[in-house]
């Protein structure tokens, strides 16, 4: 086969291709893996030829590189002295005296060299103790004498005109840094002649001049290297030689005490003891490396002269002599005395340039101890160049790098070097930092590269986790060395590997007849010649501009504009309109006007308006769409243009602009992919009209688009929607629409198929059981199904998902998806590969969501809002009871406002479809559990059996045979079934973690119920209450009240043991199915309150939370007429008691400046809120950084003003207008937290 590889940043890959006769067979994947093979067979020879050539022609011009076969890892021989009497006679330099030449020099640690690529197996070759430089390393080393795969030295052609440009940037300044007062006199005279064409100017002048490109560039300084390609080309490489040294001891700066202003600046040598003050590569840098790569393969006389040129500057400036080595990194002696002075220095800049020349270990040790991994890890080049010229033993200087604060970046890099050097001590390194992340995947290429060496360190250090499932891949891997590695091992890890051997033989694998299709020949391996599209141009939807609204949803819309409302003039709002239309108005003054202004005055208005700005317009816009409707349409889609954050603020309008634009969003934005998925299944009709035109239309982004969005209708039952809309446009578009319809979905398949990462190869992950007791997936099989799932996104699965879940058994699937998950996490989660999150909502189940739920609501605190979006979507996807359940508790607890929005948004996705509120959809959410309708669970252990209960905090019990209760539910035991009693005794502790779950969630529900007067119908109260096995428990602890239409209790009731109703005497009544119920507060109880409580007392019936002896309060007169609660204000208590009041239903405002959440609010209605003002404030994300906090103001407001500093002053209401039960529960909470 033919080899390429392209390496690049954090991207290694590589590509082979082989062609026998008429059959072209492919072979790529990521560099340390096997990768993926296709062929593909053809008439006759030529063609196969030519389609061989076609393919490595556009390889090519990708930037991959032909390396040598892939299975040779040759090393070469440390370089031998060059003997004395070759070294030729000394030529002298314009610019140093001549001297005589260096002793040659001693020969490095062998290091490398014939070319060898990562993506070889090394299974294949038992010598795993030789560094192989791998080929894919050559394009970012900076080469020596003695690296291999050196190729002749070309000047880039279009040198010349870089450098032209460079100098001509900043028209005059190189003239004007020349010619400054403070520029040496020599480098002054040179420079000119040198920028004025001098075809004899000096190596001092071309410089000089050279390093004036360096003044205010900042991460540029590659184009610098034209300054050495120029020289070469029309000079001569000795004349490069001396103008990068000369360079290397020049510096710009102020030629005197001044301001630092450039016009004081200058160019001169470095004086004693001077540094540059430079960090990092420069353009004198930069120049020496790009002649060093020319000296590299120089003839021997050229490199002499070049050497004895060079000798010239080591008696002068540190910087020069650096230079020297530098340029020479193969003189050793050279290196050995300026690694020792830059190090004693401190010299950041000179110990990052003297990586590239290091040759020994001491010196990597002592370089990374000055320079730091910011840039000694900023590219390939430094650890690469590294690692090349000292082999192995650099290995604790690259982790030294690793351990600091290195960033993702520079740790991705540094690993790519560590997975392809030898050594144990390499290895063990990457084993200790398993839980690290971006180390799974380079010790899957290290062990990979050297497997037997993996063998026996993974199986001394099994004892982590991630080591063990590391070994356990391994192991299966290379079954074929564990008796040729057995000698090595310590009974421990000889035990740990036979393990893992007898277990893989037990396993059964599938027959190939019984492996889905699609898993054992899947169509993206044998693609299908496609038909060409159809194109059918000219149509045309002319549907208009409609809005339709969700129940609620405008109403809500309309009562989100309060944080935009400010004080100021309101008399002459037709001057505003005016200034609104001539676009002459500050960004927030529209918003203001459209949410208060007169409607006369404003719909006018509203039609010309097109907003200056877009920042948080997704809030802003929504109050003004809701009250202006199809009027405030043009202004939405003016900002749909320019941002996405608009997205859901189109979802109630339908018009064939948006229909484009969402299946545009859909298609390529994965940040608005999940909105975009909404409008179009909520307006299904509407986009299909809208789409069949542009989806017939010439080919290109558009269309695929349109084909996408309408494939999307399609998958969610709306087939029939596409089809009327196609036929609307006459036979031909319905006869073309039909066939993509039609189209085998397993054949709809994106152009480039995503590979299989390593960190997902199949013997790190556990094995999927067919049903039917047929076997588990063999590994090809295995290697599909992860290609199935890495095509598929949440809300857009591949149609091969269905067929694996039809034939794979579920608990199997989910545990797989689960570890996948896992692997992509500790491998790093990198964005491109998140497939592995949505997989958990295409094949995942109740423990899925378990384990998910607690890093959804973790993930925002650690910078993965997007991730915790996603997974959001995931929860919805799974959609199971449980699932909804903690979508529903991460839509009410979530700490993130971001998270909590796009939950409550999911939950209202799901109420719409079901034509529920959010709050009817949580109580419908409640899972049953499995419980009887008694509301208890019978466990079978066979010969025994044990009863589940709960009490008034819905914690379970058991009780056993003879009613029992015991401390805990019993394993079982010898004499119990073992199937039965193991089932059982999972499924109790199921039971456990999803009430846990439920419980708090659903008794601080019906306190909330309690106090802000929620009500049910009788019929309600029956069903998702009396009915429900597991609510029952706690229903029957709580008096309920009957309520008439004006809000009064007409009577009080509780729910009996055999879920009959009676009153405060025990006398039995009944509920109508249209009665009004809700729980009683002890202030509707009035009198009946001591009756209900000895009632309670009498039969012992425990309350979840406090009712009926709950603490009442009541305003007194003065506070009834005051706008605030004076009583609590100027109180300093510890700021835990203030955040304790989240757990009554409390939130702390929006961050303010600096990040200080300076109020805690409480909704009371959609138009009442309670704030108390606080001082200092909360800190995000550190809530205790202030121990204490004052109380300075707690009020009631009606949302008229913008946030806390004009809140305090504005929107009061007086407190006596508040609800009894409203105004007693603020006080409860107000004197609980100040008690």
């Amino acid at each position: 086969m033919r080899s390429f590889e392209f390496v690049e940043g954090t991207s290694a890959k590589f590509w082979a291709i082989r062609r026998d006769g008429a059959e072209v067979t492919v072979r790529w994947g990521r560099v340390g893996t096997t990768g993926q093979t296709k062929s593909k067979t053809f008439t006759d020879d030529s063609l196969a030829a030519a389609h061989e050539l076609k393919l490595i022609t556009e390889k090519t011009k990708k930037g991959y590189a032909e390396v040598s076969d892939p299975t040779a890892a040759m090393a070469v021989p440390a370089p031998s002295p060059t003997p004395a009497s070759a070294t030729p006679t000394p030529v002298a330099a314009a610019s140093a005296p001549a001297t005589p030449s260096p002793a040659p020099a001693a020969p490095p640690t062998p290091a490398s060299a014939a070319p060898a690529s990562a993506s070889a197996s090394a299974s294949a070759s038992a010598d795993e103790d030789t560094f192989a430089v791998p080929a894919s390393w050559y394009r970012h080393r900076h080469a020596r004498r003695t690296s291999a795969g050196l190729g002749p030295f070309t000047p880039d052609a279009k040198a010349r005109r870089t450098v032209d440009e460079e100098i001509a940037r900043v028209p005059h300044q190189a003239r004007r840094l020349l010619e400054a007062d403070g520029t040496d006199p020599d480098l002054r005279t040179a420079g000119l002649a040198w920028l004025d064409g001098d075809p004899h100017g000096s190596a001092a002048g071309a410089a000089a001049v050279a390093i004036t490109a360096s003044l205010g560039r900042w991460g540029e300084e590659g184009r610098a290297a034209a300054f050495a390609d120029v020289w070469i080309a029309e000079r001569g490489l000795l004349f490069a030689v001396e103008a990068a040294a000369i360079a290397m001891g020049l510096r710009i700066g102020e030629a005197s005490g001044g301001s630092g202003s450039r016009s004081n600046f200058a160019i001169r040598a470095l004086r004693p003891g001077e540094d540059r003050q430079n960090w990092r590569q420069d353009v004198q840098m930069t120049v020496a490396l790009r002649v060093r790569e020319a000296l590299a393969g120089a003839p021997e006389a050229d490199y002499a002269s070049a050497l004895a040129l060079l000798a010239g500057f080591r008696a002068g400036h540190l910087y020069s002599r650096v230079g020297t080595s530098l340029l020479a990194p193969d003189q050793a002696e050279w290196v050995e005395q300026d690694v020792e002075a830059a190090v004693t220095a401190g010299d950041h800049y000179l110990s990052f340039a003297l990586i590239h020349s290091a040759g020994t270990a001491r010196q990597a040790d002592a370089l990374a101890d000055v320079v730091g991994p910011w840039s000694a890890v900023s590219t390939m080049a430094p650890p690469v160049t590294l690692a090349e010229g000292v082999g192995p033993a650099c290995a604790p200087a690259l982790f030294h790098w690793f351990d600091a604060d290195s960033g993702a970046d520079a740790r991705r890099r540094l690993l790519a070097v560590l997975a392809a050097l030898p050594g144990d001590e390499v290895m063990t390194g990457l084993i200790e930092r398993v839980d690290a992340k971006y180390v799974v995947p380079a010790l899957l290429e290290a062990v990979d590269r050297f497997p037997r060496r993996g063998l026996r360190l993974l199986a001394g250090a099994a004892d982590k986790r991630a080591v063990a499932d590391l070994l356990r891949a391994h192991v299966l891997a290379h079954t074929d060395l564990i008796e040729a590695v057995r000698p090595a091992l310590s009974p421990a890890a000889a035990a740990r590997v036979d393990a893992i051997a007898g277990a893989a033989a037990s396993v059964v694998v599938a027959d190939a007849a019984a492996v889905p299709a699609l898993l054992a020949d899947p169509p993206w391996q044998n693609r299908k010649r496609t038909a060409k599209p159809v194109v059918i141009s000219g149509l045309r939807c002319d549907d208009r501009a409609t809005v339709e609204w969700l129940p609620g949803e405008r109403d809500t819309w309309s009562q989100s504009h309060d944080s935009h409302r400010a004080g100021g003039n309101t008399d002459d709002w037709a001057s505003v309109a005016k200034r609104i239309v001539l676009g002459r108005t500050s960004w927030y003054e529209p918003v203001r006007f459209f949410n208060e202004a007169p409607e006369l005055i404003a719909r006018p208005a509203v039609t010309h308006w097109r907003p200056r700005e877009t920042w948080d317009s997704g809030n802003w816009m929504r109050s003004i769409a809701a009250r202006f409707e199809l009027d405030a349409l043009p202004a939405v889609l003016d900002l749909a243009e320019r941002t996405t954050d608009v997205a859901q603020v189109l979802l109630p309008f339908s018009a064939p602009v948006i229909a484009v634009r969402m299946a545009d969003w859909f298609a390529r934005l994965k940040s608005v992919r999940r909105i975009a998925t909404t409008w179009l299944l909520r307006h299904a009709a509407e986009a299909a009209r809208a789409l069949v035109p542009p989806a017939l239309d010439r080919s290109g982004a558009p269309r695929r688009a349109a084909e996408r969005a309408l494939l999307l209708l399609h998958a969610n039952g709306h087939t029939e929607t596409v089809r009327a809309a196609a036929a609307a446009y006459g036979p031909a578009p319905a006869a073309a629409i039909e066939t993509l319809l039609t189209t085998d979905p397993l054949d709809v398949l994106p152009a480039r198929v995503p590979p299989v990462p390593a960190w997902a190869v199949p013997g790190l992950l556990p094995p999927v059981r067919l049903l039917g007791d047929a076997g588990a997936l063999p590994a090809d099989a295995v290697t599909n199904l992860i290609t199935v799932l890495a095509l598929s996104r949440v809300d857009e699965p591949y149609a091969g998902v269905e067929i694996v879940k039809a034939a794979c058994d579920p608990s199997s699937l989910a545990e797989f998806a689960w570890t996948v998950f896992q692997r992509w996490q500790s491998a790093g989660a990198n964005a491109k590969e998140n497939w592995a999150l949505d997989a958990l909502g295409l094949i995942g189940d109740d423990e899925t969501v378990r384990r998910l739920t607690p890093l959804i609501l973790a993930w925002p605190g650690e910078g993965g809002h997007a991730k915790a979006v996603t997974g959001v979507g995931v929860l919805a996807a799974i959609g199971s009871d449980v699932a909804l359940m903690h979508l529903h508790g991460i839509a009410q607890r979530a700490k993130f406002k971001g998270l909590k929005a796009a939950a409550n948004q999911k939950m209202d996705e799901v109420a719409a479809g079901l034509g529920l509120s959010a709050d009817q959809l949580a109580d419908r959410l409640v899972p049953d559990l499995g419980l009887d309708a008694d509301g208890s669970m019978r466990l079978d252990y066979g010969p025994r059996q044990f009863v589940v209960g709960f009490d008034e905090q819905l914690r379970p019990y058991v009780t056993d045979a003879a009613g029992k209760h015991l401390k805990a539910l019993p394993k079982p035991g010898a004499r119990d079934d073992a199937t039965r009693g193991d089932a059982a005794y999972k499924q109790f502790a199921g039971l456990k973690k999803d009430v846990r779950t439920i419980a708090a969630d659903q008794i601080r529900r019906l306190e909330r119920a309690m106090v802000t007067g929620r009500r049910w119908s009788g019929a309600e109260f029956r069903q998702l209450f009396v009915g429900h096995p597991l609510l029952w428990h706690i229903v029957r602890r709580l008096v309920w009240g009957l309520y008439d239409e004006s809000g009064q209790m007409t009577e009080a009731i509780r729910v009996a043991e055999d879920r009959s109703f009676s009153t405060v005497d025990d006398d039995e009544t009944t509920i109508a199915a249209d009665a009004i119920v809700g729980v009683a507060h002890p202030l509707h109880l009035a009198d009946e309150l001591a009756g209900w409580a000895e009632l309670f007392a009498d039969y012992e019936i425990l309350q979840p939370f406090p009712q009926l002896g709950r603490e009442t309060f009541a305003l007194t007169a003065a506070e009834a007429a005051d706008t605030r609660f004076a009583r609590f204000e100027g109180i300093t208590l510890p700021t835990t008691k203030v955040l304790g009041l989240e757990r009554r239903g409390w939130r702390r405002e929006e961050p303010q400046d600096a990040g200080i959440q300076a109020a805690m609010e409480l909704k009371l209605s959609p138009s009442l809120e309670v704030a108390i003002e606080l001082d200092p404030g909360i800190v995000v994300g550190m809530p205790t950084e202030f121990a204490e906090q004052k109380l300075t103001g707690i009020y009631v407001h009606d949302g008229t003003a913008y946030s806390s500093w004009s809140r305090g002053t504005q929107g009061h209401i007086p407190l006596g207008e508040l609800d009894p039960v409203a105004a007693s529960e603020i006080i409860r909470d107000l004197t609980d937290i100040t008690a």
